[in-house]
C-alpha cells in the first residue's frame, strides 16, 4: 500500500472526523493529544515488539518526504501530528497516542512545515518567475496535475491553496536546487519555517486553538522514543479490527495503557 494513497475525504470532511475523534480525549484529559501514525502492519508490529520508535538513521524504512526535511534539519526526526491527521487523510491504521505535555521535549510547527515551505517557493515562482514554474509543470503528467491544481482549483473561494508537494517532491526539490537564485529560495524557506516554530508552553496553548481550525501542526522528536518508559506515551488507536498477533503483544507488554476504539477510551487488560 502506498503511504500517501488518494485522499478518502475532502479537507472539510477530514477536519470534521478529526474533531469528532478528539472529543473523548478532550473530555478525559481536557487537552488534545499527539499521534504518531503508521500505515504498515509489519512496521507497527516491529515497533511494539521492540517498544521503540527509532530515528530514521537507525532503521531502513523509506522516508515519505525526505527532501525539504534536509534543508530544515529535521530529516532525522520522528513526526507526530496533533490528533489523527494521517488517519483521516490517508487511512493510516496504526496510531500511537501521546500526552500533549510531551511538547516540552519536541519541536512544534503551528502548520505543516514541509507543505508551507514548498508553497512559499511555488508562490514566489508564480509571482516572479512564471516560466520556471511552467518548466516544473512540464516535467511529467503528475507535475502538470499538481501545478494546475495549485493554480486553478479553488478551496474556500481561493486559488493557489492546494499544492500536493508529496506527489512530486523529488521533481520540486530538484527544481529548487537548479534555480538560478537558489540562495534566495533557501532564505525564504528557512524564514518561513522559523515563523512557524513555537516553543513550549506557547506550543501547548496553540495546540488548544488549532484543533478548532483546519491547520495541521507538525511536531518532531529528534530522539528515539521508548514506548515502554516514555512517561508521555498513553496508548493506541488501531482503526478497524485488531489482528490477533497485535492483540497478544498489547496484552503482554502494554497493560495499563489505553486502547481507543474510535468512540471510547479503555484500559488495556484483555482486548
Amino acid at each position: 500500500m502506498k503511504p500517501f494513497s488518494k485522499e478518502q475525504l475532502t479537507i472539510k470532511e477530514r477536519f470534521n472526523v478529526r474533531e469528532k475523534l478528539l472529543e473523548p480525549f478532550l473530555k478525559k484529559y481536557n487537552n488534545p493529544i499527539l499521534v504518531h501514525a503508521i500505515h504498515e502492519k509489519k512496521t507497527f508490529v516491529k515497533i511494539i515488539r521492540e517498544g521503540k520508535l527509532k530515528l530514521p538513521s537507525k532503521h531502513k524504512s523509506k522516508k515519505k518526504t525526505p527532501f525539504m526535511e534536509k534543508i530544515l534539519g529535521i530529516g532525522n526526526g520522528i513526526f507526530l501530528s496533533l490528533g489523527f491527521v494521517y488517519l483521516t487523510a490517508y487511512r493510516w491504521k496504526y496510531n500511537l497516542i501521546f500526552d500533549i505535555n510531551y511538547l516540552k521535549e519536541l519541536i512544534y510547527y503551528k502548520s505543516a512545515v514541509n507543505y508551507r515551505c514548498y508553497k512559499v517557493v511555488i508562490d514566489y515562482w508564480c509571482d516572479y518567475d512564471r516560466d520556471y514554474l511552467e518548466k516544473l509543470a512540464n516535467k511529467n503528467k503528475r507535475c502538470r496535475e499538481v501545478v494546475d491544481k495549485y493554480l486553478y482549483e479553488e478551496y474556500n473561494g481561493k486559488k493557489r491553496v492546494m499544492f500536493d508537494f508529496w506527489k512530486i517532491e523529488k521533481e520540486a526539490f530538484e527544481h529548487i536546487k537548479n534555480y538560478k537564485d537558489k540562495k534566495k529560495l533557501i532564505t525564504l524557506i528557512k524564514k518561513n519555517a522559523n515563523e512557524l516554530k513555537i516553543n513550549y508552553p506557547s506550543s501547548k496553548r496553540d495546540s488548544k486553538k488549532s484543533i478548532y481550525t483546519e491547520l495541521t501542526p507538525e511536531i518532531i522528536s529528534l530522539k528515539d522514543i521508548n514506548l515502554l518508559t516514555n512517561k508521555y506515551f498513553l496508548g493506541f488507536y488501531i482503526n478497524g479490527g485488531i489482528p490477533k498477533e497485535i492483540k497478544k503483544i498489547l496484552e503482554e507488554k502494554y497493560k495499563g495503557k489505553i486502547i481507543f476504539d474510535g468512540k471510547r477510551i479503555k484500559e488495556i487488560i484483555k482486548i
